[in-house]
């Protein structure tokens, strides 16, 4: 992400028109979780994640952050451990009775 600072440069290590390159590590006051992008349903109304619970179905609304890899971060009433579908779609009514299979291992 480019981002443009102002920063001391009482040594003048830095010359006018330098382009570093800066790690930045950013950290969220607490863990979030990462789900598969397709995980995320988004509709014109709302973007969720299905959560499966005692083998139904709920929507849960969902906000995405960060891309980290091949996962994207999620933002809702969401807590490490729960069951997500890993392709949601909108077509997973709320209570309905699904069977959730363990993810296929690469």
């Amino acid at each position: 992400m480019p981002v443009e600072l102002d920063v001391m440069n009482p040594v003048r290590q830095l010359d006018p028109g330098m382009f570093p390159e800066v790690l930045w590590p950013v950290r969220r006051p607490e863990p979030t979780l990462f789900v598969p992008p397709s995980a995320v349903v988004r509709t014109t109304e709302r973007a969720f994640v299905i959560r499966i619970r005692d083998r139904r179905v709920e929507g849960v609304d969902a906000t995405t952050g960060a891309v980290a890899g091949k996962l994207i971060e999620v933002f809702g009433n969401l807590n490490q451990g729960d069951t997500v579908a890993l392709r949601g779609t909108d077509e997973l009514r709320p209570g309905a009775l699904v069977s959730p299979q363990p993810a296929a291992s690469k």
